[in-house]
């Protein structure tokens, strides 16, 4: 085909297309991937001429079909965006640039991390290059076989992992199943061609089925005069084997592999035809969904049912208009093209997953944990619930009150207690209750925990923890190391005069500043024996050295103790062997990455390590810190299952060391007396108002 005739195939599918900018566009795309071959053996052209098409059928407009034909160019040819800026403009070279994968400098994890960053960079400006990436992806996988295997399988997980759930997103579901099904078909053939093979063995027998549910249908709703389309089809292999997956049952097994559509003419017609459905064959009202009330983010809308058909079988009923159709066959596509002409408020609006993707760019840095990130945010969300303002916020299913409160404010997380909801106080690992407004409780003195990263499921609460948690760790390292320090240079009577240069220290140690040999120091990752080494050429000359042997220096009683508490909470990892306690006689050792391992001072264990690899220790005094606190707390609560696991699990939450428990049920009511050693009185605090929250909790009082 002639460039002309190439034109003129779009121009047939979208009559609203430059004819000149498309020919012109692809005579240069002809010149630049000359002498080019696909892995297939076709000339390298058919690629960016079939996302064109695809992208006509979407109805976008001349510029992204431009940008579809170019946007190879710069990753396969001789020509730079700046030359594709000269002779097609800025605004195409953007797009063009956007879809152009990162060099080949970064490799990887790393580099597949950078080219979606980059690509959702330029989304929230031009959100149609969102339809490029699908259309060349798709194009792609229908040439998968002619690569090696281990490329097929990557390039294939790849697929599964973001651009299905991309396609999704947008709701180009006709995109998603396509990619999903030619991506299973290759991660995990001998399961896709089982399918595969039941499907054409069924198909009379799945047709005839159909039927039997059309026809009747049909039937009624002339008799009703609805006007209404009324289609059927069998679900896609890749959805069918995730049922099976989920249900852990073969595919003969599996009943509800059918879908029934009905497009009628109005909103009201798509609710009296629910009601014939209804009237026809049993519904199954826990799987009714009304996603025309209530769209999902993707602005799709439909009723969805599924009625107990003939034969017992389950069968899924979609009800919807013909818009809502269209929106449903090219989803937000749909919505940028000229016909519907949204305005900048509404499509930013529609694109806040992108927002929010761009904004975790910074708080994500790991390439990792921002591609679990970015796939987790690209997965359909099942639950929703509504702040006290009004805005929805959907979730994950199975996400928890913390999640929630991640997801309205990282403050707010990060400072959550837990929630109320329909009456009810909910714990900060509850499930969030599905369409309930949540108002979430919070205390500035509350403080992320290690134990709450098994309580989220989202990345977003995942990667804010981890944030809070190295940055407090790096904090506290710094102050621990500095108190090591200070102690060593007094041990050695290393006055202020004689001490080193930060410039020496950096260098003996290898770092790039003070704060991080501090650091280092406070994680316990620099022996003790390479500061003394290095502090003794600093050490006052008049001092006996003959008493300075390494026994005398760490372990004779003129050593000066280092002050532990609170500051140093995430550093202070108390031993299994003696179970220590705030207050008891102490002695630590520096482990590496961890900090200080708390032993009692006559613990066995300490006779094992040398006596230069020991810190002596004690704890900060209550006019200090407050270390130490003895508290009893008072309980009143409803008898129920669990209760006492419960008010365990929200004193541990806060790193409290429990003494002694009494708690008597009587009556349907529970009252306990927890006896307890705290750090502060902030954490009892913290400890008071975590007990509040647990489920059945009727009453807390501190003595």
């Amino acid at each position: 085909m002639t460039p002309e005739d190439i034109a003129q195939s779009l121009i047939d599918i979208n009559p609203k297309l430059d004819r000149e900018l498309i020919i012109k566009t692809l005579n240069f795309v002809i010149d630049a991937h000359k002498g080019q071959l696909r892995k297939s053996g076709q000339p390298y052209v058919v690629h960016p001429t079939n996302v064109a098409k695809t992208l006509a059928e979407l109805k976008m407009d001349t510029t992204v079909i431009a940008a579809g034909f170019l946007h190879d160019v710069v990753e396969d040819t001789k020509y730079s965006t700046e030359e594709i800026r000269e002779a097609f403009g800025t605004e195409i070279a953007e797009m063009v640039d956007s879809v152009t994968k990162i060099s080949d400098i970064q490799k990887g994890i790393d580099r597949t991390a950078e080219t979606f960053k980059k690509f959702l960079a330029y989304v929230s400006k031009r959100p149609q290059i969102i339809a490029i990436k699908l259309a060349d992806r798709l194009d792609n996988m229908h040439t998968l076989q002619y690569l090696a295997p281990e490329r097929q399988k990557a390039i294939s997980k790849e697929t599964l992992d973001f651009y299905a759930p991309l396609a999704h997103r947008l709701g180009l579901y006709s995109f998603k199943f396509e990619l999903e099904d030619l991506a299973f078909k290759y991660l995990n053939p001998d399961e896709y061609a089982a399918i595969e093979n039941h499907l054409q063995f069924t198909s009379k027998e799945r047709e005839d089925y159909i039927q039997s549910i059309i026809f009747p249908l049909n039937i009624k709703m002339n008799l009703e005069q609805l006007d209404c389309d009324i289609k059927g089809r069998s679900k896609h292999i890749y959805s069918i084997y995730e049922k099976m997956k989920t249900r852990g049952c073969k595919i003969d097994e599996l009943y509800d592999i059918f879908a029934i559509r009905i497009i009628a003419n109005q909103i009201t017609d798509c609710y009296v035809a629910l009601g014939y459905v209804h009237n026809l064959w049993m519904p199954l009202y826990s799987r009714f969904k009304d996603y025309i009330a209530i769209p999902k983010p993707n602005l799709y809308q439909s009723l969805h049912t599924t009625i107990i058909g003939p034969q017992g079988k389950l069968v899924e009923v979609q009800i919807r208009t013909k818009d809502m159709n269209e929106t449903a066959e090219y989803g937000m596509a749909a919505h940028w093209a000229y016909k519907f002409n949204l305005k900048k408020e509404e499509l930013e609006k529609n694109m806040d997953w992108v927002s929010k993707i761009n904004r975790m760019q910074k708080e994500i840095p790991n390439s990792t944990e921002f591609l679990g990130f970015l796939h987790e945010s690209l997965l359909p969300e099942d639950s929703y619930a509504w702040t006290p303002q009004g805005k929805k916020i959907t979730l994950p299913l199975g996400a928890t009150i913390l999640d929630f409160a991640f997801a309205v404010h990282t403050d707010l997380g990060l400072h959550c207690l837990g929630a109320r909801a329909a009456g009810k106080v909910l714990t900060i690992d509850a499930p969030i209750p599905i369409g309930e407004t949540v108002q979430i409780l919070q205390s500035n003195s509350q403080e992320p925990q290690e134990t709450w990263l098994s309580m989220v499921k989202t990345q977003k609460a995942q990667a804010s923890i981890k944030h809070w948690l190295r940055k407090t760790l790096t904090t506290q390292s710094v102050v621990l190391g500095q108190k090591i320090w200070q102690k060593e240079l007094q041990n050695l009577k290393i006055s202020n005069v004689n001490s080193p240069l930060n410039s020496d220290i950096c260098k003996a140690f290898k770092v790039q500043n003070i704060s991080s040999f501090y650091e280092n120091l406070g994680k316990g990752d620099i022996p003790l024996e390479e500061i003394f080494t290095f502090l003794k050429q600093y050490s006052d000359s008049s001092y006996a050295w003959s008493k300075l042997k390494l026994f005398n220096v760490f372990g004779s009683s003129e050593e000066t103790p280092i002050s532990i508490g609170y500051n140093e909470r995430f550093l202070l990892n108390y031993a299994s062997c003696c179970n220590p306690l705030p207050g008891d006689p102490v002695e630590g050792i520096l482990k590496s990455g961890k900090g200080i391992e708390i032993h009692k001072e006559d613990c066995k264990i300490l006779n094992k390590i040398p006596q230069e690899q020991r810190l002596t220790l004690q704890w900060e005094t209550p006019e200090q810190a407050e270390l130490g606190q003895k508290c009893v707390l008072r309980v009143e609560a409803t008898d129920r299952v669990a209760i006492e696991k419960d008010i365990f699990n929200a004193i541990a939450r806060h790193n409290a060391l429990v003494k002694k428990t009494i708690f008597e049920s009587k009556e349907g009511r529970v009252n306990g007396r927890v006896d307890l050693l705290a750090f502060n009185s902030a954490q009892i605090k913290n400890i008071e108002q975590s007990l509040q929250t647990v489920a059945g909790i009727r009453k807390v009082t501190v003595l």
